[in-house]
């Protein structure tokens, strides 16, 4: 399982540099995430007088996600003696979590600069900007809130779980801090139901979880260059 472990320490170092990357250029000149409890009618006018490099952020973060599907079975294939039943089903939820995040942020990519174009638009009516708000929030509702974010958390959450209970015999810190990372995550499927703090917990926790997972990355290049897992003093 060389090569798989090889493949997962480098994509699990690329994806949490990518997304990292991204949300932070997304913070810096879009106001993101506080952008989204904004009315749609400002955020879609903020995204029309944007430029290229907030086009390239959101698609940089569509490809973290989709670079968290193969990371996720790489990872899975390197831990697969480890314990096949976990492994497989930390594909299984790695692929899933990838997946809903990637089809949740794809609207931004896709949908959202053709609604900014039509909600700007120099002949826009009210009819129209109407229209264009109202797919907006229908569209954040269900993709951005419902599939990225609410199913996004779950399965992110049970993906970190997994992997952290294959290595908490080699690795207990890195487990143990896995566990611990992957509520904080979760606590952002709270949000929507009006639970305080959550969004805050939740924007903390995944920082911190994209380092756990670059650190997760570094401990298995490391295990290739020594050709077995590091002592249980390591993280």
């Amino acid at each position: 399982m060389t090569s798989a472990r090889l493949a997962a320490g480098v994509l699990l170092i690329a994806v949490p540099l990518v997304f990292t990357a991204a949300f932070t250029g997304l913070q810096m000149t879009f106001d993101y995430p506080d952008i989204l409890r904004h009315p749609a009618g400002e955020v879609l006018t903020r995204f029309a007088a944007s430029g290229w490099d907030l086009h390239a952020y959101w698609y940089a973060m569509m490809i973290a996600a989709v670079g968290l599907i193969p990371a996720s079975v790489a990872t899975g294939l390197a831990l697969w003696k480890r314990d096949n039943l976990l492994s497989g089903l930390s594909i299984a939820f790695g692929v899933l979590a990838g997946l809903v995040q990637a089809l949740g942020l794809i609207r931004w990519v896709m949908l959202t600069p053709a609604l900014a174009a039509a909600y700007v638009a120099p002949g826009a009516t009210e009819t129209d900007q109407a229209m264009a708000t109202a797919l907006f929030d229908a569209a954040n509702r269900y993709l951005g809130v419902g599939v990225g974010e609410h199913l996004g958390y779950l399965f992110t959450g049970v993906w970190t779980l997994l992997v952290s209970a294959l290595i908490f015999s080699e690795r207990r810190i890195l487990a143990t801090t896995g566990v611990a990372l992957s509520f904080t995550v979760m606590a952002g499927m709270l949000e929507p139901f009006g639970v305080p703090y959550t969004a805050d917990i939740n924007a903390i926790g995944f920082s911190l979880w994209a380092l756990w997972a670059l650190v997760l990355g570094v401990a298995l290049l490391r295990e290739v260059r020594i050709g077995t897992p590091a002592p249980l003093s390591a993280v």
